[in-house]
């Protein structure tokens, strides 16, 4: 456990010279994160099924937030029908936690392949969390050995649009091979990772 503990505090002062600091006032103290899409709503489908693993990665992460006594709000819809009230359903439960930040879980695809594919983070390019982005990338790559596709820019997201400092989360493709094997094999250090990263944005108890 000793071993375990400074391992961690050696990956936290890692992490830490990318933190940015809260941003703005008048937040409710915390991290509100969703899963992509929705129970009747499908993602990406491929050697995984996004809305299972992104529902997957939500559980995880808010199980190891909350030993971390982070406050988290958890979101994952189950009765949309169509994707504009999926969208709807997932920002109005966004802006109505009134979180520090929201963190969207999803899952990439391109097309079938053997070969590996990335990790990346969405932002608004407005967005004033670049270091958290950038961290949480590093973090989820890092954890689950995948190239790192750092942070990419998109103006045109509804998500991104819709809530305030938000991150969309791409943690792997579901039809690469060589991400899926290494996604199950890692997931749990994956899932610590990123909430570590998340963490030290800030969101504990006092």
């Amino acid at each position: 456990m000793r071993a375990i503990m400074a391992f961690l505090t050696k990956l936290l002062a890692w992490l830490k010279p990318l933190s940015d600091p809260p941003e703005g006032k008048g937040s409710k103290m915390g991290i509100a994160i969703s899963s992509g899409h929705g129970a009747k709503v499908k993602g990406a489908v491929g050697i995984l099924n996004e809305v299972t693993e992104a529902r997957r990665v939500v559980r995880k992460t808010v199980e190891y937030l909350a030993e971390m006594g982070v406050i988290v709000h958890e979101f994952h819809d189950d009765e949309s029908n169509t994707q504009p009230q999926n969208l709807d359903t997932i920002i109005g439960w966004h802006n109505e936690m009134g979180c520090d930040f929201n963190v969207s879980i999803h899952f990439n695809a391109f097309v079938s392949t053997n070969s590996p594919m990335r990790t990346e983070v969405l932002m608004h390019p407005a967005g004033c969390i670049h270091g958290l982005a950038t961290r949480v990338a590093k973090a989820v790559a890092t954890a689950g050995w995948f190239r790192n596709r750092g942070v990419k820019f998109r103006s045109n997201l509804r998500f991104l649009n819709g809530v305030r400092s938000g991150l969309i989360v791409e943690v792997c493709f579901v039809d690469s091979l060589r991400d899926t094997v290494l996604y199950e094999s890692h997931f749990d250090s994956i899932c610590l990772y990123l909430a570590m990263a998340l963490a030290e944005q800030g969101g504990k108890e006092k």
